[in-house]
């Protein structure tokens, strides 16, 4: 960004100069107020940074000629001052200064104030900046009605679904989906080239003026690249132009106008060519009617794969509820009149970030005061009362109030406080209109939640400025309500990837129990606490038999069917105390704390004699199995966890040895419960 530094103290400039050129801004430099002024009106200077003490016209002169003044955009201005305290701050901003950095200089702060510009100037330029362009194509066709409303509000939707999609998750974030709402407008901006004879034609193109009417594409793009040239590297306008030239390309390549296919073809651009088509085939046209939402849904699905992205066709199938809506929302009204059947429900007020609500109950002033807003661009409402403002709050949501201080029954600070306890989701601006000036007042308004004010009688210049600072505020906490949210909705994917890491960690994915690792961790537990407290302890190795053959056999998902079953059986047969946990491939291991190697014989045979009567169902398949099972516990002499492992390790070999569909120890043969069999 270019920056102008305005100060009489030549190494104040060189300090301002050096931390700025770090930061990568380009610096000019003025000494005083009317130098700044002769500097400024080449209208490519947006940001100034002045001295407040100045000779010939200081800081806050340079403010007041600044805003008075006719300059192409907003030039934002951070004043520097010694000076300290509220009344001068005040001051300041009566003058038209938007951020205020104290002497001595702190880095930091300069920072914060540098970003706080970049995002207000950004906004405004883009944002002003595509509405124009926006408009000046509607204009050359006026049969496309709400086409551009409707568009970017399905290029969203398509967008935001995506973003949650495993194969777009990792390209769309949530500044790609504002961007794609705000750059989408532009992809017929190349239409104010197409000649009118062309471009209105009320009957089909031949394919001479099909030729001409394709070259929008090509016009566009290189009105927006001319953009670029000249500010390389914005990302709102790489997109524009990217949707711009790209968004008639088809997915097969036979599109137009590079025969680009597949993921050549830049994502934006796929997601406006649905919306694009979607609207066209749903709105009516001179030389035919519109198409049902069920008959274009059919067409896109018919295109899958073929004019369309296979995800974005996917991602409008389950969105496809709130397509409806959105043509709902924005429906033409030829067609809303044309329509058979009773007249829709009224739309619901949409909010509008330039409505302004004023509240006087001095006829002759509300009168004044919105006369003259209404004709600087600004909508506004008027109430006589707080009861009325209220009122209109509900039904129209404006986000910034003019209110009187002195009014009948509830007042301007009441109505503040009101106000605030009705808000707390989107910021409103309360600007009071007041006589008031002394400190106690002004405290008792801050603290009722006033963000600024204007003086009786107003002056149109200090009402203008007012009026624009409050919409930069309301911008900037709509932007930090979306990083807020953002970041929220960050956080929480990331707390659940976590839990899901954490989870995989120690479990096994496919039974859910516990994995090797976790296993041996949660047994040296239980064997430190009861070597301490002299406690048993006792494990049980359990084995799938024959495992392979069912895999073999069966296949792999019957194999996971039964690992699945044992398990849950396996749980089922331990107190809730007694761990389960799947060691290798078919081999559980049971943690017995407080158990003896007789406490440990009964819990393997009361899980031998489950799994060995239950029949499971694999698919249609009824498959049997049995396990074999080697037990052990902690004995004098024993130094580790691990020798109760392979205590117990010996013991299933000994298990399989006999025939599987046993229960041994190491330290000797069991008793039999059951008569070996094969599995």
């Amino acid at each position: 960004m270019r920056a102008l530094i305005v100060d009489d103290d030549e190494f104040s400039l060189e300090l301002l100069d050096d931390v700025l050129k770090q930061l990568g801004h380009e610096v000019e430099r003025a000494a005083d107020g009317a130098a700044a002024l002769e500097k400024l009106r080449s209208g490519e200077i947006h940001l100034v940074i002045t001295d407040w003490e100045m000779p010939s016209m200081n800081g806050l002169e340079l403010c007041r000629a600044v805003r008075s003044g006719d300059y192409e955009g907003y030039v934002f201005i951070i004043m520097l001052t010694s000076r300290d305290g509220g009344q001068q701050r005040i001051e300041g901003l009566h003058a038209g200064a938007d951020a205020f950095l104290t002497k001595p200089l702190n880095p930091d702060e300069l920072l914060v104030s540098l970003k706080t510009a970049e995002r207000i100037l950004s906004l405004e330029t883009r944002d002003l900046a595509m509405f124009a362009l926006a408009k000046l194509s509607e204009s050359r066709d006026s049969d496309t009605g709400a086409h551009i409303e409707r568009v970017q509000s399905y290029a969203r939707v398509l967008a935001q679904h995506l973003s949650t999609t495993e194969t777009y998750s990792d390209q769309i974030d949530g500044e790609f989906v504002r961007l794609i709402y705000q750059t989408s407008p532009l992809h017929d901006i190349g239409k104010v080239g197409i000649p009118d004879a062309v471009l209105l034609k009320p009957g089909t193109l031949n394919e001479q003026e099909m030729s001409i009417m394709r070259t929008h594409v090509t016009l566009g793009a290189h009105t927006l690249e001319a953009s670029l040239q000249r500010f390389p590297g914005v990302r709102f306008l790489q997109m524009a132009r990217d949707i711009a030239v790209a968004h008639h390309e088809r997915w097969d390549g036979k599109g137009y106008p590079a025969n680009l296919a597949g993921t050549e073809i830049p994502l934006a651009a796929r997601i406006v060519a649905l919306a694009d088509v979607y609207d066209a085939l749903t709105s009516k046209r001179v030389y035919r009617d519109a198409m049902s939402h069920a008959q274009a849904k059919t067409m896109i699905l018919r295109e899958r794969g073929a004019h369309f992205d296979p995800a974005i066709v996917d991602a409008f199938s389950q969105t496809e509820a709130r397509f409806v809506a959105i043509k709902e929302q924005f429906r033409d009204e030829e067609t809303a009149a044309k329509t058979d059947g009773p007249a829709p429900a009224p739309r619901a007020k949409i909010e509008v970030p330039h409505q302004v609500l004023v509240v006087d109950d001095d006829e002759a002033a509300r009168l004044m005061l919105t006369t003259f807003i209404n004709s600087i661009g600004f909508e506004c409402i008027s109430c006589g009362t707080a009861h009325d403002a209220l009122a209109a709050l509900d039904l129209y949501h404006p986000r910034l109030i003019i209110s009187d201080w002195e009014m009948p029954e509830i007042d301007g600070l009441e109505l503040c406080r009101r106000v605030r306890t009705r808000t707390q989701a989107a910021h409103v601006q309360f600007i009071m209109l007041t006589v008031h000036a002394s400190n106690d007042d002004l405290k008792r308004a801050f603290d009722a939640g006033v963000d600024d004010f204007i003086a009786k009688p107003f002056s149109e210049a200090d009402l203008t400025a007012r009026l624009r600072a409050g919409m930069r505020a309301i911008a900037m906490h709509d932007e930090l309500s979306r990083q807020n949210q953002s970041t929220q909705e960050l956080n929480e994917q990331l707390r659940n990837l976590n839990n899901r890491l954490q989870k995989l960690a120690i479990t096994d994915d496919l039974t859910g129990l516990y994995n090797r690792r976790q296993a041996m961790h949660r047994l040296e537990e239980h064997w430190s606490m009861c070597e301490r407290y002299q406690r048993p302890l006792a494990v049980v190795l359990v084995d799938i038999d024959l495992f392979k053959q069912v895999n073999d056999k069966h296949g792999h998902s019957a194999g996971d069917a039964i690992l699945r079953s044992v398990s849950e059986i396996l749980r089922n047969c331990v107190r809730s105390t007694d761990i389960v946990c799947r060691v290798g491939g078919e081999e559980f291991l049971i943690i017995l704390p407080c158990q003896t190697l007789q406490d440990a014989e009964v819990c393997a045979n009361r899980c031998r004699a489950e799994v060995e009567a239950r029949e499971f169902d694999c698919g249609g398949q009824i498959v049997r199995t049995t396990i074999s099972a080697g037990i052990s516990a902690r004995a004098a002499g024993m130094q580790q966890y691990t020798e109760i492992v392979k205590g117990a390790d010996i013991a299933l070999y000994l298990a399989k040895n006999a025939g599987r569909n046993a229960v041994r120890s190491a330290a000797g043969a069991l008793p039999q419960t059951a008569a070996p069999t094969a599995a």
